[in-house]
């Protein structure tokens, strides 16, 4: 499991700059923070992109082989979540009422 620790190393080295660093300064609304958290997705992409394009190397999820895109942009989602709502209730984000 080398190259998958690698790739969630990375996404957890992004998210901790953007979560610890960025965003308590630069993003106090949703919207910002969407916006921010696509650019650290891209951010996570591309260095992984940079480094697996046109490998051919094949990524496992639980029981499921994924190509590095879609290994990277899930494991990305599974660490973000748990800081999106860490975050949101630290800082009391207003969420959009219907």
């Amino acid at each position: 499991m080398g190259i998958e620790f690698n790739v969630i190393i990375l996404n957890m080295i992004v998210l901790s700059i953007a979560y610890g660093l960025i965003y308590p300064y630069c993003a106090n609304t949703l919207k910002k923070i969407s916006l921010q958290d696509i650019i650290a997705a891209c951010v996570s992409l591309s260095v992984v992109g940079s480094v697996f394009y046109a490998s051919g190397a094949k990524f496992s999820i639980v029981w499921i082989n994924v190509n590095w895109f879609w290994f990277t942009l899930i494991t990305f989602i599974a660490l973000e979540l748990p800081l999106f709502i860490w975050y949101a209730r630290r800082y009391h984000l207003p969420f959009p009422s219907r």
